[in-house]
């Protein structure tokens, strides 16, 4: 009975390593699929929430990816970055600010997923959907930026469909992809900041 109970466990365990090494192996190639774009536009709905402090925000944005730049527009806020300099504009204050990005303070879509693409546990969660997979990954370091990460794949495209981020504060930030287009010819000018756009905007710059 005892030598049962053991090869139960073994059995058990070897299966939980497999399906946490495809699991991870998944994450890895659908991770790599989108950098393999030449760029990338999307559409989508935010969520932060944090169910302990009564907070449930919801909002629609939409955003391009092109290797190290992104150009984010969101409620009332745009995000530009050309891969080295970040212009945040705040509509409510009428305020642009410019901060360099450095390996410390880069906070764009490619750097939070990259973080976790080497220094992950990932294992399969079941969401009930045969047409996609749900990926919950941890970070092995213990100082990491966010406690978990959570992704929606599709099985056919390998194209990330939702993205959960929680941190220690037990907030958790939701990004359900709702348009996804690739390879597009994109203006030259995209992820630069141009100030005739928001003529009436204080330039704060902060580096």
């Amino acid at each position: 009975m005892r030598k049962l109970f053991l090869l139960i466990i073994s059995t058990l365990t070897m299966t939980t390593t497999v399906m946490a090494q495809d699991a991870e192996q998944m994450f890895k190639a659908a991770v790599d699929k989108l950098k393999a774009y030449d760029n990338v536009e999307i559409a989508f709905d935010y969520q932060m929430k944090n169910e302990g402090a009564g907070i449930n925000e919801l909002m629609t944005g939409t955003g391009f990816l092109q290797g190290e730049a992104y150009k984010v527009k969101m409620a009332a806020q745009d995000i530009i970055c050309d891969g080295t300099t970040t212009w945040t504009y705040l509509a409510d204050s009428q305020e642009v600010m410019i901060s360099s990005v450095d390996a410390d303070s880069d906070n764009s879509p490619l750097a939070i997923i990259n973080a976790y693409y080497d220094n992950i546990n990932a294992k399969f969660v079941d969401n009930g959907n045969s047409q996609e997979k749900c990926i919950e990954a941890t970070p092995i370091a213990a100082d990491a930026a966010f406690t978990k990460l959570k992704v929606i794949i599709d099985t056919k495209s390998l194209n990330l469909k939702e993205i959960h981020i929680f941190d220690s504060n037990d907030n958790e930030f939701v990004i359900n992809i709702t348009k996804f287009v690739t390879n597009q010819t994109l203006p030259a000018n995209l992820f630069t900041f141009n100030e005739k756009d928001y003529p009436d905007a204080e330039v704060i710059d902060m580096r």
